[in-house]
């Protein structure tokens, strides 16, 4: 069994998150994804972060769509995390593709389009439409998936484009809002929360959401809540066929100790 593993944004164990630096390191520790956010800014560029503002990674703040690409290149994602990172930069989503198409060939991307349907339209599908003539540009997409938690964002993606992506969601489906693809390659087993909506102890999902994804040809997948070795091997034994992680190295470890890192 081989367990694929994901690195979060990049190697966010070892360097600030979704930076050139943490998708090198992700390339060093022999991850076999690496999974990214994007978003674009006022005039029309593609660049990589999760938050729609500025606020939390960086030392100003600001919404992405309100500024220019040069106004967001000024911005510091690297001095919260420590001085030895002051000065990093938000990467632009060029710069990590050339740096993708030129790098090892068995990686894989997992691209989250973090511009919603439900936050402006238009403005969605530009940036959807971009982000697809980018990667057709650098030839990625055989080996790249188009993820979102906007189920009509994902849907608008295999309508246009006619199902030629590997579509990644999330489950349960109300997840993705009211609308979801009619076909998805891959689903993240999202915790279900308890009756008083708190979150449940166990971080696997029970074994009947991961049999409910098999039946429809769907691939499980597993996110970084899950961490002890025991649920590892319980989601694997489950069918979780990817684990992505904020600590991929120690995750690729210790898949690896369990046996379930070991290629036919």
């Amino acid at each position: 069994m081989y367990v694929e593993v994901a690195a979060h944004r990049g190697n966010v164990a070892v360097c600030p998150e979704n930076t050139m630096a943490a998708f090198r390191s992700a390339y060093e520790i022999g991850a076999d994804m690496i999974e990214l956010d994007l978003h674009m800014s006022r005039d029309g560029e593609i660049v990589i972060i999760h938050d729609d503002d500025l606020a939390r990674t960086a030392d100003v703040a600001g919404r992405i769509r309100d500024l220019t690409l040069e106004e967001l290149l000024r911005a510091d994602v690297g001095i919260k995390r420590g001085e030895e990172w002051r000065g990093t930069r938000i990467p632009t989503f060029r710069e990590f593709l050339e740096y993708a198409a030129a790098a090892d060939s068995r990686m894989q991307f997992n691209f989250e389009f973090k511009d919603y349907l439900r936050n402006g339209e238009d403005w969605a599908k530009a940036c959807a439409d971009k982000i697809v003539r980018m990667v057709d540009e650098y030839g990625l997409w055989e080996r790249s998936f188009v993820n979102s938690f906007d189920g009509s964002l994902l849907a608008y993606m295999e309508e246009k484009y006619d199902g030629r992506f590997r579509l990644h969601g999330f489950y349960p489906y109300d997840i993705l809002g009211e609308v979801r693809p009619r076909n998805l390659y891959c689903a993240c087993l999202w915790r279900r929360k308890n009756p008083d909506g708190t979150k449940p102890a166990d971080v696997v999902n029970p074994v009947e959401d991961f049999e409910a994804l098999k039946t429809e040809g769907i691939r499980p997948w597993v996110g970084a809540s899950i961490r002890k070795i025991e649920d590892m091997v319980r989601a694997a034994q489950y069918g979780a066929e990817l684990i992505t992680s904020n600590e991929p190295e120690y995750m690729i470890d210790a898949l690896a100790k369990a046996g379930l890192r070991v290629m036919e």
